[in-house]
Order: C-alpha cells, then sequence, then structure tokens
C-alpha cells in the first residue's frame, strides 16, 4: 500500500491520505483513510477499496465533509457526500445523524443503485 497525503484538518490533528491505484488506463481510485496525526491512530478506513475520494472539505477542524464515488461508478446517485467527525468518530450522511464510523459504509451501500 502506498499512501498519498491529500489534506490536513485546520488545526492538524487529523489527515486524510488516499490509497491510490489505477483502475483503468488513467482513471485512478483514491480509497481514503482519516488518521490522527498526534496518536497515527487510524480513525477511518474503508473496507472496500473501491470507495474514491473525489473532493474534501474542511467544515471546522474536526469536521470533514467527503464526496466519494464507488467503482465503477455506474450508480445512482454518482456521488454520496458524508460528514465525518474526527473528533467523536461518528458520520452523518443524509437522513443518519451520529453514525458510527463502522456503521458508514454499510448505511451508504444501501444508497446506492447500482444500473
Amino acid at each position: 500500500m502506498s499512501l498519498e497525503f491529500k489534506s490536513k484538518s485546520p488545526d492538524g490533528a487529523f489527515e486524510i491520505k488516499v490509497d491510490a491505484w489505477e483502475a483503468r488506463n488513467t482513471l485512478w481510485v483514491e480509497s481514503p483513510i482519516i488518521c490522527d496525526t498526534k496518536s497515527g491512530e487510524t480513525l477511518f478506513q474503508f473496507a472496500s477499496e473501491m470507495w474514491s475520494l473525489d473532493k474534501i472539505d474542511w467544515l471546522a477542524d474536526a469536521l470533514a465533509q467527503l464526496a466519494l464515488r464507488k467503482y465503477p461508478g455506474n450508480h445512482s446517485p454518482t456521488q454520496l457526500i458524508v460528514v465525518i467527525d474526527c473528533r467523536n468518530r461518528t458520520a452523518e450522511f443524509k437522513s443518519h445523524q451520529a453514525l458510527s464510523l463502522q456503521e458508514l459504509e454499510k448505511v451508504m451501500e444501501r444508497q446506492l443503485i447500482w444500473l
């Protein structure tokens, strides 16, 4: 696994890296990993390497909004937006608030309609 740095929280306490792999010629999947910079602990990582990070917006020191898609991308909606609370180890996705990070991937999977 070769991790590439993508973004650090405004206060520097958290960072997002990606494990990037080339799915097809020039099509890269960048699977996100969120870490605590002080302890080095991985706070969140998808079980499936097919999730890809499109965009990161830090809403606050510990709140990261991620725009994600799942390879090969033939699903609706094409992109899912989730807010990760790094400090509390929870996520907000659609109507699910304070969702545990362990539950997040399963809940997101249920939202995808494969075409």
